[in-house]
């Protein structure tokens, strides 16, 4: 004994060090002595570890003592480290023997943790088994009752099931420890029950439970149960789920679950719609659930929505995990391709399934997929022998190879199955036995009346055979409300509207073919785009005909309807493009196409293209309306743009055309309205033209178009013919009066001054006002007729009334055409608050402001010229032409051409000249107006245009009033004095009727000029004794008969009648009496004479128009006394006074010139003279001031400078011999010219024989001629 417990120490020694080798042997050694020594047995055991022959010693050992646990936990260990199942059962049944044993507490709770942890892990029931049988009996420890307990709960959590023996105890157990955490166990509690076999009776028990309706988790939990079964077997298995279902979701309503049971129970009542609009929400998309993606299938199956069914699969497809769900998805994407005859597809969608994988109703449907894809479906077929589906699928074979005999005689025998009914009635059809087919259809949908083919044909029976259309068209709704996705079906039922003029009905179907069964074929969107065509909705039409277009490229009609829905809409570019592609693909189009390219071409106001494609449009077709319209309406507006342009010429013959083409089109056809529209508004817009273009040729039979055979009709001629156009739209429309007939008249009655036809213009806007008084432009023009026959209060009312009607847009006009009465009425201020509505309504629209212009002309507002300037550029009007040019002139006359004002309303915003341009346009309607041509003429003499100003007097003085004629004789004659015609001047002189002081003044000065100076100077002696108010008048007088008494009597007599003048102006000698007695000093070296006149022309230094002469003066003086340098000087001084008087800076550079080293100095100032002269405008001078300048530069080195101001001189003032004079002077020192001697030769010829030149200049010129001759 001694031996063995000392070897059993070894042994164990041995293990403890982990020496397993020699413990086995130690270990054998003593069962070689005692073969029963059980701790020899638990070492060898323990030192074999993982080998096979481990547990026998576990085993062996347990065999001689089992009560003893150390064995059984030796063997627990080892099963322990095993995997698969086989160790793991092992491993529980050695768990529950150890728990039989006579454990200690800590050993107990840890076989307990490990049993529940591995029925946790591996959801094994045995573990639930186990720790069960050891809870009911044993009297255990409240710690190890606890654990054990805990662990039951634990496992439950984790999905372990039950058996039915088992319910009853585990219902104790939790019921026992519901106080701990009521929530979970009540969870539990519930999970339990419902593993019961009985489904309804678990449910029922769990409803009927004291805490069910307190707890929400619980009754969430239920919904999900409930739903999971219905998914399962379509049916909640007797379960009275409306007695229930309130208490089930009250207080959860909205959740999730809850929901998804409401759907379910729609769903069971057959409410399928509302079931599936319940279910759209709650379904996760991306992430789904097997029991909502399944549900939600069902429901759109049910509904025979295949689209959705499809779109669903296709998705679920995608997300799905689970392999099983997977293979259903797949099997329901096949049963709703099929239903949509999308054959291949569904094929596609089994393909990687086994046949066999499939149910009979799934193989059937996949071989008839194959048989419409006229494949081999043989095989499958005859897998289905037996079954209801062989015979209907063999007849499907047999009709699709038009085999319709043997098709009757296969299903000769009396059937009572639909589908083979119908086959058979569709092979009687194809046969035209239509009797036979009628009789067998109608038994067909007797059996089946959910067989949409059945009604198809049935359909196609009363259709086509009997020409019964209501029939077939409740067959076809009937066909298509079981099956909306099939083409034919929807195209057939949509014929049978249109043949029945039911437009909003065929609307509707294809709408919701589109939209909710998604058949895309080209045809429906076709056929939707031509009704929103219809409808003149064009954006909805583009839509649709551009889907057409997408499935097919090529379809010219589809094109040619979508360019027509572009052109309606205004995309003329787009519309364009697919006109000239509608050509391209079928040019027998080309006419429709082309007429509306011309029209597109038109309204883009490219009118040359326009034009030519109506010209071609009428080579192809001669009588075509459209184009002889579109052509008419094209010359109109480029009539229009030539009227905008005041090119009234050429905006007549414009509208001759218009009226030539759209006469052409009412000799083919007057029944349109349209053309006596184009037609009366093309000559109403002629009559608007000045007289002289007033005028058409018209021949108002329509026989021929030839201008030969037409009468020339002035404007008074032409208003009866437009007025015959609108009566004949009115007699067309079978009205009596119209708003255009109306007006035709009014203005018919403006030019004519009928009463009989203000009359008629009155009469019919009254009838227009009782037939429609809503309309506010019947009342404004009502109130314009009253204005014109003075009937100034019902104007008022009728102005008043229309203004109550009119919307925002057209207010302005109104409020104009009011306050255009009240200044007529001279009530200014109310007028005045009129046109500024008009204005705060329309501030582009003019005659508002002209209104305003008119109010300021008579209270006499400065602003007036503003205000009509405004309104021309807004646009012209006679009324702000004739008032702008008209305050130009006023402004002319009494502003100070020096101040900033005058500077920026003359010239800064270039008054005159478009002042002249308004003017102009005036005189084209207003040609016998006196005063347009005055003010005209006025502008012109102003721009230096003296010949057109002459032309414009001569004619304001052809129609001027009597009492004005003396006052255009005085302009004529001051014009014929700048142009040197004295001779006319002065018969134009005597001419005037009533003498004055101008009159007087200018026939003396023309007779003067003529050299007549005994006659002028009696003319002034008339007017100084007779005409003559003032003394500086007299003096001016005195001085003027000065000058001619010294040409013919000498020096003395004209200086009395200085020094008289000077007497005259008792306080202040004039300006041109010193003038003049200082050039008498200056001529005959009288310096003291010439001193006393400078030194009191003082007193007008700082004259900015005497500046020019009194600086000449002054320096002149200088010049003749001390010398050039001194004149120079005092110049200077004079410039600081007057910088930008450019002759005073012309005289320095003459001055410069005198001194040889001052050439560059003279250039200078000859350039600053030009530049001071062209910013006032005093280029009368530049001529001699540009050859100044050249001949300074060329005299100061610079002969390059020097040649191209005197170029530039010449370009700008061909007739001033002086520009000629520079050049020449530039040419003949440079030896490159002299290859140009010839052309020098002749332009000094030119300069003497041809221009207006000085002796001296003229002698020079002789003398170089001269010299380059003999050279």
């Amino acid at each position: 004994m001694a031996d063995i417990k000392s070897m059993l120490k070894e042994a164990r020694k041995l293990v403890d060090e982990k020496n397993f080798k020699e413990a086995q042997e130690c270990c054998k050694n003593i069962l070689r002595k005692d073969k029963q020594n059980y701790l020899a047995l638990v070492l060898l055991g323990k030192s074999l570890q993982d080998a096979e022959q481990a547990p026998l010693a576990y085993q062996k050992a347990i065999a001689c003592k089992p009560d003893q646990p150390l064995a059984w936990q030796g063997l627990a260990n080892y099963y322990e480290r095993q995997n698969g199942s086989t160790g793991t059962n092992k491993l529980l049944s050695t768990y529950a023997e150890i728990l039989k044993l006579q454990i200690d507490t800590e050993k107990a709770l840890e076989v307990v943790s490990k049993v529940g942890q591995l029925g946790s892990s591996m959801k094994e029931n045995e573990c639930l088994g186990i720790l069960l049988d050891y809870v009911q009996n044993n009297t255990l420890e409240s710690k190890v009752k606890g654990t054990a307990e805990f662990q039951i709960k634990e496992m439950l959590k984790h999905g372990v099931k039950c058996d039915q023996g088992q319910i009853p105890i585990v219902l104790n157990i939790l019921n026992e420890m519901m106080t701990q955490n009521p929530n979970e166990i009540e969870l539990l509690y519930v999970k339990v029950i419902f593993q019961r076999e009985n489904f309804v009776e678990a449910a029922e028990e769990v409803i009927n439970l004291h805490f069910f309706p307190n707890n929400p988790v619980v009754r969430e939990w239920i919904c999900n149960e409930l739903c999971k079964k219905f998914v399962e077997t379509e049916s909640f298995e007797g379960l009275d789920i409306q007695k229930h279902v309130d208490i089930i979701i009250k207080g959860i309503e909205t959740s999730k679950p809850a929901s998804l049971l409401k759907s379910m129970i729609c769903y069971e009542q057959s409410n399928y719609l509302d079931a599936y609009k319940l279910c759209v929400p709650l379904v996760n998309y991306v992430q789904p659930n097997i029991i909502e993606a399944t549900f939600i299938i069902r429901c759109s199956i049910k509904l025979k929505n295949w689209p959705i069914t499809q779109k669903l699969a296709m998705n679920f497809l995608t997300k799905v995990i689970d392999d099983q769900f997977s293979m259903q998805l797949k099997k329901y994407l096949l049963f709703s391709l099929a239903k949509q005859q999308k054959w291949e597809h569904a094929l596609s969608a089994v393909k990687g399934l086994p046949f066999e994988g499939l149910d009979t109703g799934e193989q059937a449907l996949f071989a008839e997929c194959q048989i419409q894809l006229h494949k081999d479906a043989s095989a499958a077929v005859d897998k289905l022998q037996g079954t209801t589906y062989y015979l209907p699928l063999q007849a499907l074979q047999l009709l699709k190879q038009n085999k319709y005999s043997e098709v009757i005689k296969l299903l000769e025998e009396p059937h009572t199955d639909p589908i083979c009914l119908f086959f058979l009635g569709k092979a009687h059809w194809e046969l035209k036995q239509y009797e036979l087919c009628h009789l067998n259809l109608l038994k067909s949908a007797k059996l089946n009346p959910e067989h949409s083919d059945t009604f198809l044909y049935l359909g196609h029976f009363y259709r086509y055979h009997i020409q019964d259309l209501e029939k077939a068209k409740k067959c076809y709704e009937k066909a298509n409300n079981l099956n909306g996705y099939d083409s034919e079906i929807v195209k057939n039922l949509s014929e049978i509207y249109t043949d029945l003029g039911q437009r909003e009905n065929d609307y509707g179907l294809l709408t919701k073919a589109v939209e909710k069964h998604d058949v895309n074929e080209g045809w429906i969107h076709f056929r939707i785009g031509l009704h929103h065509l219809s409808k003149r909705d064009w954006e909805n039409a583009i839509i649709y005909f551009r889907n057409v277009i997408k499935q097919e490229q090529n379809n010219s009609t589809a094109l040619e309807c979508l360019a027509d829905a572009y052109f309606s809409r205004g995309s003329y570019v787009s519309a364009l493009r697919a006109y000239h592609r509608v050509i391209e693909l079928n040019p027998t189009k080309a006419l429709h196409c082309l007429t509306r390219i011309g029209y597109i071409h038109s309204l883009l106001t490219q009118y040359e293209d326009a034009i030519a494609t109506f010209r071609k449009v009428l080579l192809m077709d001669a009588s075509s309306i459209l184009a002889l319209k579109g052509i008419a309406e094209t010359w109109m507006r480029i009539a229009k743009k030539k009227v905008a342009a005041k090119l009234f010429g050429a905006a007549r013959d414009c509208a001759q055309q218009a009226v030539d083409y759209v006469s052409k089109a009412l000799s083919q056809n007057k029944n349109y309205a349209c053309l006596w529209k184009i037609l009366g508004d093309t000559l109403m817009f002629m009559t608007k033209f000045p007289t002289k273009y007033a005028f058409v040729y018209f021949n108002s039979t329509f026989k021929n178009d030839n201008k030969d055979n037409s009468d020339k009709k002035g404007k008074l001629d032409i208003f009866p013919q437009a007025i015959a156009c609108y009566s004949l739209i009115a007699k067309q429309k079978q009205q009596s009066t119209s708003y255009d007939l109306a007006s035709a008249y009014l203005e018919y009655y403006k030019q004519s001054s009928k009463d009989v036809n203000g009359c008629v213009a009155f009469n019919l806007t009254i009838a227009s006002i009782k037939k429609k008084p809503y309309l506010w432009r019947n009342w404004d023009l009502l109130g314009k007729i009253c204005w014109n026959m003075k009937k100034y209060s019902l104007a008022q009312h009728c102005f008043i009334k229309a203004l109550s009607l009119t919307r925002k847009w057209s207010v302005a006009k109104i409020w104009c055409n009011l306050g255009t009465l009240y200044v007529k009425l001279k009530h200014y201020k109310i007028a005045n608050y009129c046109y500024w509505r008009g204005q705060s309504t329309l501030p582009s629209y003019p005659q508002s402001w002209i209104g305003q212009g008119l109010i300021a002309e008579q209270i006499r507002e400065e602003e007036a010229m503003d205000l009509f300037r405004h309104a021309c550029r807004l646009g012209y009007h006679q009324e702000c032409a004739l008032g702008y040019a008209d305050w130009v002139c006023r402004t002319l006359k009494k502003s100070n051409t020096d101040t900033a004002d005058f500077k920026y309303v003359i010239e800064g915003l270039h008054a005159i000249p478009y002042a002249m341009d308004l003017i102009e346009w005036y005189s084209c309607f207003e040609p016998e107006s006196a005063f347009a041509c005055t003010v005209q003429g006025i502008l012109q003499e102003r721009s230096g245009l003296l010949e057109a100003t002459y032309k414009s007097y001569e004619k304001a003085f052809r129609y001027a009033p009597d009492d004005k004629k003396n006052i255009t004789l005085l302009n004529m004659g001051r014009i014929l004095l700048r142009l040197h015609k004295y001779e006319e001047a002065i018969l134009v002189y005597k001419a005037i009727t009533e003498a004055s002081l101008n009159s007087a003044c200018g026939l003396a000065l023309a007779l003067f000029k003529k050299g007549l100076y005994e006659e002028s100077y009696s003319a002034y002696d008339t007017a100084l004794h007779w005409l003559s108010n003032n003394d500086a008048d007299k003096a001016d007088l005195l001085v003027a008969m000065a000058g001619i008494m010294y040409m013919f009597k000498g020096l003395d007599d004209a200086k009395t009648i200085l020094f008289h003048s000077i007497q005259v102006a008792q306080q202040k000698p004039t300006a041109n009496s010193l003038f003049s007695i200082c050039a008498l000093g200056l001529i005959h070296t009288d310096d003291s004479l010439s001193k006393l006149a400078v030194s009191e022309l003082k007193k007008y230094e700082k004259d900015e128009k005497l500046s020019t002469d009194i600086g000449f003066l002054k320096s002149y003086l200088l010049l003749c006394e001390v010398g050039v340098e001194r004149a120079i000087k005092c110049l200077s001084e004079t410039l600081h006074d007057h910088p930008s008087n450019a002759m005073l800076w012309f005289f320095l550079a003459q001055y410069c010139l005198r001194d040889g080293y001052r050439a560059r100095v003279a250039s200078c100032s000859a350039q600053r003279a030009l530049c001071a002269a062209r910013a006032h405008n005093h280029t009368a001078e530049s001529p001699k001031i540009l050859a100044t300048a050249s001949i300074a530069e060329h005299l100061a080195g610079n002969k390059l400078k020097a040649l191209t101001l005197a170029k530039q001189g010449l370009h700008m003032y061909p007739q001033t011999a002086e520009i000629w004079a520079a050049l020449l002077f530039s040419m003949q020192s440079n030896i490159e010219f002299v290859e140009k001697k010839k052309w020098m030769i002749g332009a000094a010829g030119h300069m003497r024989s041809q221009l207006e030149i000085s002796a001296p200049l003229s002698k020079w010129a002789g003398v170089l001629e001269k010299k380059l001759t003999a050279a």
